[in-house]
């Protein structure tokens, strides 16, 4: 598939693209600590690296399309509160989405898939909420890691299966940072921006949870049995979150990254890219539905954050 990138064209090459087979590519994510053993760049250099595996695979099968690439931008709400995180507002992250696909609708084009790799639930609220308010201008925002997060976090049974990943190395709530999931992950794409200590890396610290995150937990488990699987979720993914980020001795990773393999990172990838890729040919059949990303049943609360 022919990419171009689209600071290097004129206005004219601009309005000469084909709008009903193009589709405009981009990768977000922030710029945040992810222990000794991963550089901070990590969650941008898988979101561009899975953003190019989606361009090729997708070229493959339908070659009459061309890529129109934007620049990446290293935007991050909800990145761990430790040296080097650069904390991105969520409403910055919503406005530059929105402005931004104002201007490609604006342009003509319909259909965009925005990478990421980044699990913060203001984050991911902003990218849902975005793409919901440029649906109505006729652009279809595709975000796959928002729907691949919440299989993580749910242990989902096709992507363990079709990884061959364990339920505590695919990126769930006890690995979702720079632990096995992120470092397989690097180990994969980027091996060069490793560090040689990451095999040394046990596990990361367990924070303990005060009475209130306690409740909220247990009130999350009974949703959960309930039949409210994703409130319920949302909820035990604030409480395990909360009692991480604010444990004053925490561990800037999360996880076991010494229990990182290449394979593991490779398989990750993949569904990855396969995901992008079957979201991509949704869209463009007009059968995209969006992603209920982590957190969006407490979606208010970005209104006093």
């Amino acid at each position: 598939m022919k990419c171009v990138r689209y600071i290097d064209l004129t206005f004219r090459e601009l309005e000469a693209m084909n709008r009903d087979r193009t589709v405009v590519f981009s990768s977000l994510s922030p710029i945040e600590t992810h222990g000794d053993h991963l550089p901070l760049g990590t969650d941008l250099f898988i979101a561009e690296s899975v953003r190019d595996g989606i361009m090729e695979r997708f070229g493959e099968k339908r070659p009459e399309f061309s890529g129109l690439l934007l620049p990446t931008l290293a935007l991050g709400a909800n990145a761990i509160p430790v040296s080097g995180s650069v904390e991105i507002r969520h409403s910055a992250i919503y406005h530059a989405l929105l402005d931004t696909g104002r201007t490609l609708a604006d342009l003509g084009f319909r259909t965009r898939v925005r990478t990421d790799n980044h699990g913060g639930p203001l984050h991911q609220i902003a990218v849902e909420t975005a793409s919901r308010k440029l649906a109505r201008k006729n652009l279809t925002l595709v975000a796959p890691f928002n729907v691949l997060f919440r299989r993580m976090v749910n242990r989902d049974a096709d992507l363990l299966k079709r990884t061959g990943l364990p339920p505590d190395g695919c990126g769930a709530p006890d690995d979702s940072h720079a632990g096995a999931n992120e470092t397989s992950l690097m180990l994969s794409l980027h091996p060069d921006k490793v560090r040689e200590t990451w095999d040394t890396v046990g596990p990361g610290k367990r924070s303990p949870s005060g009475l209130p995150l306690k409740l909220l937990d247990r009130l999350g488990r009974l949703m959960t049995s309930a039949g409210l699987r994703d409130a319920g979720t949302d909820l035990q993914f604030l409480a395990g979150g909360l009692a991480w980020v604010t444990d004053p001795d925490m561990a800037p990773y999360q996880g076991t990254p010494s229990r990182a393999a290449r394979e593991a990172g490779s398989a990750m990838f993949d569904y990855h890219v396969d995901l992008g890729v079957s979201l991509l040919e949704e869209a463009l059949a007009g059968n995209y539905r969006g992603s209920i990303p982590m957190g969006w049943s407490l979606r208010f609360l970005r209104f006093f954050m």
